[in-house]
């Protein structure tokens, strides 16, 4: 795990995520992840989308952190 809590993907990884909400289980497929660059591209359905966070706003309807969306970080308590 880097240093800021990330799991970077390798391409060719699925990343699954199981909405509480609907019942239902997404997938994204890893196209390309270059951790320096500090990019990466996903393939959800026959979409293609330049970041995680994109790809779950587009499941979700709303912004969405998808690096935590996705489960490759942790989630932080808030604060009170």
């Amino acid at each position: 795990m880097a240093k800021d809590g990330k799991t970077w993907p390798k391409p060719g990884d699925r990343l699954t995520h199981a909405s509480r909400k609907t019942g239902e289980t997404y997938e994204a497929v890893v196209l390309q992840a270059d951790e320096q660059a500090g990019t990466l591209t996903v393939r959800v359905g026959s979409e293609t989308f330049s970041s995680l966070s994109a790809a779950a706003a587009s499941l979700t309807g709303k912004s969405t952190n998808g690096w935590i969306y996705w489960g490759l970080k942790k989630q932080q308590p808030k604060r009170q």
